[in-house]
């Protein structure tokens, strides 16, 4: 029997459960987050024996399962219910009819999923190593992010991204240094630098081009607007249907390092304070989510 996570902050657990259970004919071992963390009930899942773990909940509580769920060969399904629901995004899952979502996480077949793992440093302090599902942003995008409250997040959604992001658009653009792979150090002056596992965000767009949740790669994004009218090209960009050469850079790699003065940082939509290096890369495969399946 599955067990199901469930997130009881996230604005639509209670409906994504209920889902699940229709889905299922009950039977279901429904456990919610409070006075334990997602990732604690998901090792004692793997102590149990559990044959596989539904999340009902948004990325930050998919990606506390998944750490645990990474490498132990327990499938993990999903029932979008958070704000941005990026990850769900990105494997073209159902985000508005939760019973389709919910019968893909329970019969879906099990694919190999990348992960990306990302240790942060500031000064002489050096963090534990975190998992990422979508994306690791540095500067004025973690900034955006910091500004999102909470009830801002839960009254207009992901429109509480996009709101504080465009109070900062004209901000002047930050010096990073990154390194990718064995390759030499760059030099850059950036908005922002994204460090991407896939790359789909709201509305369909996508950051950089061909990216899949199993490519094993990192795929790096550096958005260097100099004027407002540059977001314009950028936003195209992420439709398909221009470039934005000299504003938008990408590169792939697998292993990343980024370094800049005390600059912010963002996982998957969390800020983390503000940082002076972080080292991310690639884990191909490592987790199993039932998902659609063919090329993207």
């Amino acid at each position: 029997m599955p067990v199901v996570i469930a997130n009881p902050i996230a604005r639509a657990s209670i409906r994504g459960v209920r889902a699940l259970e229709v889905a299922a004919g009950g039977g279901l071992d429904v456990r919610w987050t409070g006075d334990d963390r997602a990732d604690a009930i998901a090792a004692a899942a793997l102590a149990e024996g559990t044959d596989a773990v539904i999340v009902v909940g948004g990325d930050g509580t998919i990606r506390d399962v998944a750490d645990r769920l990474a490498g132990t060969g327990v499938p993990m399904g999903i029932v979008p219910a958070g704000t941005a629901n990026l990850f769900a995004r990105n494997l073209d899952l159902p985000l508005r009819d939760l019973a389709a979502a919910a019968r893909l996480a329970l019969g879906a077949a099990a694919l190999p999923t990348d992960l990306g793992r990302v240790v942060l440093t500031t000064g002489d302090q050096v963090d534990p190593e975190r998992v990422f599902l979508v994306v690791v942003g540095i500067g004025h995008d973690a900034t955006a992010v910091e500004a999102a409250s909470l009830a801002r997040k839960r009254r207009l959604g992901w429109g509480a991204y996009v709101v504080a992001g465009a109070r900062r658009f004209a901000r002047p653009l930050i010096p990073v240094r990154a390194t990718i792979d064995d390759g030499a150090p760059m030099r850059t002056e950036a908005w922002t630098v994204l460090v991407h596992n896939t790359a789909r965000i709201t509305l369909g767009l996508r950051v950089v081009p061909d990216t899949r949740p199993d490519d094993g790669l990192l795929h790096v994004a550096a958005v260097s607007p100099r004027r407002i009218l540059h977001w314009g090209r950028i936003a195209l960009s992420g439709m398909g249907l221009a470039r934005a050469r000299g504003v938008l850079s990408h590169r792939i790699g697998r292993r990343v390092r980024l370094e800049a003065d005390r600059i912010p940082v963002q996982i998957d939509g969390d800020a983390h304070g503000r940082i002076t290096a972080l080292d991310a890369w690639i884990d191909p495969g490592v987790l199993l989510v039932r998902r659609p399946g063919g090329p993207r």
